[in-house]
């Protein structure tokens, strides 16, 4: 952790993580991922539910942040 602190890409990629984790916090406490009482789930192509399509977007956009991070700014090649 100390190696990503030390240089400004490290800490936009760690803000840019936190952002995201706040980001799923809000979309679950603004209900986003609940089914209203009697009401119908959200389903995506007919099979994904709201978490799961959460889940994935969650997923693609730390793998993006990571692939970035990695390949562009990494200081240790």
């Amino acid at each position: 952790m100390r190696e990503v602190m030390e240089h400004t890409a490290g800490k936009i990629y760690l803000t840019y993580l936190a952002a995201t984790i706040v980001g799923m916090v809000v979309a679950i406490v603004r209900g986003a991922m609940s089914v209203p009482e009697g009401g119908e789930p959200f389903l995506l192509f007919g099979w994904m539910t709201a978490p799961l399509v959460a889940g994935v977007i969650f997923v693609l956009l730390w793998l993006v942040g990571y692939l970035v991070y990695f390949f562009k700014f990494w200081p240790y090649r």
